[in-house]
Order: structure tokens, then C-alpha cells, then sequence
């Protein structure tokens, strides 16, 4: 099972900001896990998933 990362570990590895992942979430570009609701919510993210989504924007 792949491991999974919240937002900000995302955001890391991504070398991006928490908020670009959040928009990339939303924008169905990185699937993530959704958990809770409102805006108390938080997402989960496969390294996998962090993985592919650099791939596509270029990044090594």
C-alpha cells in the first residue's frame, strides 16, 4: 500500500506552495481523499499521486 501524505508534506515534496495543492486538488489534477467536511476539512494524498503530479508539470 502506497503511503499516504497530507497537503503540506505534498506541498514539499511538490516544491510547490499548500495552496497550489489545494488547487490542484479541486481541479481534479491530484486525486486526493477528502476528509471531514466544511472547512474544517483536510485531504490525504498518495506519494504516488504527488509523484505523477510533478511528472505532468515537468518537474524532476
Amino acid at each position: 500500500m502506497n503511503e499516504l501524505i497530507n497537503c503540506r508534506e505534498a506541498a514539499k515534496v511538490a516544491k510547490v506552495s499548500t495552496r497550489t495543492i489545494l488547487r490542484a486538488i479541486q481541479a481534479r489534477q491530484l486525486d486526493a481523499v477528502k476528509i471531514g467536511e466544511g472547512k474544517t476539512c483536510s485531504y490525504m494524498i498518495s506519494r504516488s499521486a504527488v509523484a505523477e503530479y510533478i511528472h505532468r508539470r515537468g518537474r524532476k
